[in-house]
């Protein structure tokens, strides 16, 4: 039996890349804590979502209905922010969506965004937390996931929704996280670390590195001894010769 999906918009969706009115007061009547002089370009999506077993509401074992005011706070976006969310800047770019996402009765995930962050068309997903540090710079349309939303076996089965794992994410303060970069469930991004272009991250990333690829692997150290590739170790065995 499939899983359900309940949604509150904190915004309706069809106006989401619109140009922005009132969205910092809007958002704070839905219980979002948004931060002095944090700027809103276009309108972003926010939702809370419940995702709950059929079987179990079926039997009256969970609540019915999403409950807007456990969601209450569980988005937290820092001062001095930039949010991104409109089709008129030249490069590609989608609204901001920011979801928190309860399974069945249980804890309500968490998105806590740093002071002087910018998201530019970011998707962020927190079935348990997402933590963003100060001073992060995000390119366009990165995806960032403290769950894949799903169990890896028996989709559609009796349990599905609470089967569903996740892991927190941290990113650190002064991270740059390049566009359509994806960072998966568990995984620590260390302070002023670089996330290339498109890479996807499955493993932690420590402070002052730069990793590219998929999945992502550490190319560059920004302080201390420079990472030794396997040409870089060829090109030492010639001069030891």
């Amino acid at each position: 039996m499939p899983c359900q999906y309940q949604n509150i918009y904190l915004i309706a969706p069809e106006l989401a890349g619109s140009p922005a009115q009132d969205v910092p007061k809007r958002l704070l009547e839905h219980g979002v804590n948004i931060g002095l002089s944090s700027f809103f370009s276009g309108t972003p999506r926010l939702a809370y979502t419940r995702v709950i077993d059929v079987e179990l509401l079926d039997a009256g074992l969970i609540e019915s209905e999403i409950d807007a005011a456990l969601f209450a706070g569980s988005i937290r976006i820092g001062s001095q922010c930039y949010i991104e969310s409109g089709h008129i800047p030249a490069f590609h770019n989608q609204p901001v969506k920011l979801s928190t996402v309860q399974i069945n009765d249980g804890p309500v995930g968490q998105i806590q965004i740093g002071d002087r962050v910018v998201l530019q068309g970011v998707a962020i997903l927190a079935y348990q937390r997402v933590e963003v540090g100060d001073d992060v710079i995000f390119g366009p349309m990165v995806t960032i996931m403290d769950s894949s939303g799903h169990p890896l076996l028996g989709r559609g089965q009796a349990g599905e929704a609470s089967r569903i794992r996740s892991a927190p994410v941290r990113i650190g303060n002064g991270a740059w996280i390049g566009a359509g970069a994806t960072i998966l469930k568990g995984v620590n991004i260390g302070e002023g670390a670089v996330v290339g272009t498109q890479a996807v991250v499955s493993q932690d990333v420590p402070a002052f590195c730069v990793v590219t690829g998929n999945p992502a692997r550490i190319v560059k150290r920004l302080l201390g001894e420079p990472i030794k590739t396997a040409e870089t170790l060829g090109m030492e065995k010639l001069q030891m010769a």
